[in-house]
């Protein structure tokens, strides 16, 4: 095939190349106002007044106009021409590249960097004057009007589309300055005329409290410098400030979590609970035991960005692609009685917010906006995992300097992703969330306990008041009273005895439920192998290429798979309702071996189980309920010796005849000093899809048998490294 034609050509933009830039990269008339605000902050202006003038009661003469002026350094007629009318200049770009050029004389760093933050003016109306002066030259007059460049509506209309090159845009150079009249002699008006969208003095509110919040809030040891200031006017009204400033709520916080993650993922942070201040320092990729205790791995962003799996063992850990950061969280829980209804509303309208170079990037922090996906992961996954919005307070802060990837995007909304960039800073932040989250569940379930013994206290309280009053009446020589008095009695000790009996039941069905699941896992999984391995042996069978010792072995094979489903079900029987009713000696050790039997899976090979040779303990209950205190006390240590990378993984289960009690202690991370107390409580848990059930059901079942179980918090009497615990169980009378 010959080439019969070649050239070279350049592209040729039609005019409306700017209608449609204006409606694209500008996603609202908000952040329209907002990006000309910020061109502003970048040249250095000092103070920005935004007008909106005949809005009230607009006439021929007196249109509805909208007027941003600022005290900045302003442009002369060059930079109108070189910089401001080239569209895409890569002005501002080449100063940041430039090192120290970056900054602007102020010390500020600048925010724009694509050139094409001027095409907000188009989002906001049709007809725009730009007057502007620098301290040393004459006041510049540039005139647009975007009727020429474009008719975007849906009908016929005299319009002819024209090259963007075609349409010429008039400017004027004044020896003396028509708008620019302010003390410094410097700046830049710009007037946008035929107004595109609807403004009503309401949404001014909204505007001034975005404007309020585009600088930083004073937070603990961050100093920003207070040398920007903005003015909302309309029609010579100013909006009332009605909201509460960000120091007045975030002193109400219970929770307070500050620190710093850098480039290396080394956290030094500080949380607070009230007036208790605990120091936090550990790198969330290397430091296991402090990242198994503060659940960051069943976060599933950290997972997912971070590691690499093959079955359950983590095989690579990839380090982040972006540069450090600072952070500010207070939580709260909008229950407390201390919080106003105008308090409650605030919290409901704010969020985390994200601040580069001290300018905040938008729209991260409004309201919808679910920019750290925890919305998302609360509905999606486990939403106890995660904060809600509502119940947060968040300043994240980044620089250029430190995190050049994390860029605006062209359409003002948020952040690109270049490189996963984005990604990867969007997963550190909910890490860090969830070392706070930990922190925090925990306080709220010691509050939770103190309040659960009051409570229990008080029921001891009522039953010493109830037998009292029931002596106490006994003395009255009233057979009628005393007659109704013993009818009321015994139907409010029914009433307690059904609902003791009611929650033995379910304790009995929870424990039985964690092991059904276990069992039907397991046996699915099996079924499934023999499935396919059936259906592949009949094939060949059917076509004569079975020799006699391949089918001898698969009756070897299907006959240990046989064995394996019935001792699957061997462990499940005693753990039914029925079975439960039989009271008799039952052999700790016997049980404890069969439930390492059932474990087999998960044992063999990876963990290794120490158990006392030809000692024992013989306990008087039925077989169930040991049975669901050992596979719970199993289910937790493999559970946690899975999470280590170690290959040394212990279980040792010791028994002590003379003073009948039995240790069971894992080579795992341990528990953690500040949850002992927690550990026994329901429904508190550090596993990824635990429930909390685990061990509160096991104190619950022992407490029946007058037994116990207690954590061996002496360092001198633990026989392993990680969590060991100890069951004492009643003597029987000989």
């Amino acid at each position: 095939m010959a080439i019969i034609k070649s050239g070279e050509t350049p592209f040729q933009a039609y005019a409306r190349l700017i209608s449609v830039l204006g409606d694209q990269l500008i996603s609202d008339k908000w952040v329209g106002v907002i990006e000309l605000v910020k061109n502003s902050y970048d040249a250095d202006a000092e103070k920005v007044i935004v007008r909106f003038l005949n809005f009230d009661n607009p006439s021929a003469s007196a249109k509805p106009t909208i007027e941003i002026e600022d005290d900045g350094h302003g442009m002369n007629i060059d930079t109108i021409l070189d910089v401001w009318m080239k569209p895409a200049t890569p002005n501002k770009l080449n100063k940041k590249k430039a090192g120290d050029k970056r900054f602007t004389e102020k010390g500020r760093v600048m925010q724009g960097d694509k050139g094409v933050g001027r095409f907000a003016i188009y989002k906001l109306g049709d007809y725009v004057e730009v007057y502007s002066k620098t301290k040393s030259t004459g006041e510049v007059k540039l005139t647009l009007d975007f009727h020429d460049y474009a008719d975007d509506e849906f009908k016929e209309s005299e319009h002819q589309d024209k090259y963007l090159h075609e349409i010429l845009n008039k400017w004027e150079v004044n020896d003396k300055p028509e708008k620019i009249i302010n003390a410094k002699e410097q700046g830049t008006l710009i007037r946008i005329s035929d107004i595109r969208s609807d403004w009503k003095f309401e949404d001014l509110i909204k505007l001034d409290k975005a404007f309020f919040r585009m600088k930083p809030p004073k937070l603990p040891g961050l100093s920003i410098p207070e040398d920007f200031q903005y003015e909302v006017i309309w029609d010579h009204r100013k909006p009332p400030k009605t909201y509460k400033r960000f120091d007045e709520i975030s002193d109400l916080a219970p929770y307070y979590f500050e620190g710093m993650l850098d480039s290396h993922g080394n956290l030094d942070a500080i949380y607070t609970h009230n007036k208790s201040t605990v120091n936090i320092q550990f790198n969330l990729f290397e430091d296991e035991l402090d990242i198994i205790s503060s659940g960051i791995r069943s976060l599933k962003a950290y997972r997912d960005q971070f590691l690499k799996y093959d079955k359950k063992e983590i095989v690579e850990i990839r380090k982040p692609e972006i540069g450090g950061f600072m952070f500010f969280f207070y939580a709260y829980d909008l229950r407390d009685p201390a919080l106003t209804k105008d308090e409650i509303e605030f919290l409901k309208e704010t969020s985390v917010y994200l601040y580069r170079d001290n300018i905040r990037v938008y729209p991260y922090g409004e309201i919808g906006d679910d920019w750290l996906k925890l919305s998302k992961s609360r509905g999606e996954l486990k939403a106890g995992d995660y904060f809600t919005y509502n119940d947060l307070l968040g300043f994240v802060f980044i620089t250029q300097d430190e995190n050049p990837k994390l860029r605006d995007a062209a359409d003002r909304e948020g952040l690109m992703n270049i490189n996963g960039a984005k990604d990867d800073f969007i997963a550190l932040v909910q890490t860090v969330l969830k070392v706070m989250k930990t922190k925090v569940d925990i306080d709220r379930k010691k509050e939770e306990l103190k309040n659960q013994k009051a409570i229990k206290s008080l029921s001891k309280s009522y039953e010493e008041s109830y037998n009292t009053l029931q002596k106490k009446l006994l003395e009255y020589d009233d057979a009628e009273l005393i007659d109704r008095s013993k009818k009321f009695f015994n139907a409010t000790n029914n009433l307690i005895q059904k609902v003791r009996e009611d929650l033995k039941i379910t304790q009995e069905l929870a424990g039985t439920g964690m092991a059904v699941e276990k069992a039907t896992h397991d046996t699915m999984s099996l079924l499934k192998r023999l499935k396919v391995n059936t259906e592949d042996f009949v094939n060949r069978f059917d076509k004569g290429k079975i020799q006699s010792k391949e089918l001898r072995d698969f009756l070897v094979e299907l006959q240990e798979n046989l064995e394996f489903l019935y001792q699957e079900l061997q462990v499940l029987q005693p753990l039914f309702r029925v079975a439960r009713k039989v009271t008799k000696d039952v052999s700790v050790r016997n049980v404890t071996e069969r439930v390492i039997k059932y474990f087999r899976k998960e044992l063999e090979g990876k963990i290794k189980v120490n158990l006392d040779s030809n000692k024992d303990i013989v306990v008087k209950t039925n077989t169930g309920l040991i049975l669901q205190v050992i596979l719970n006390l199993m289910d937790n240590s493999i559970y946690w010796l899975e999470q280590l990378s170690d290959k040394d993984k212990q279980i040792s289960i010791v028994f002590n005849e003379d003073d009948n009690t039995v240790i069971f202690a894992d080579t795992g991370p341990g528990i953690p000093e500040d949850i002992e107390d927690l550990i026994f409580t329901e429904f508190y848990t550090k596993k990824s899809e635990g429930r909390g059930l685990g061990l509160y059901i096991v104190k619950e079942l022992l407490d029946r048998i007058d037994a116990e179980i207690s954590l061996i918090t002496n360092p001198n009497l633990r026989i392993l490294k990680g969590a060991n615990f100890i069951i004492k169980f009643k003597k029987e009378e000989k």
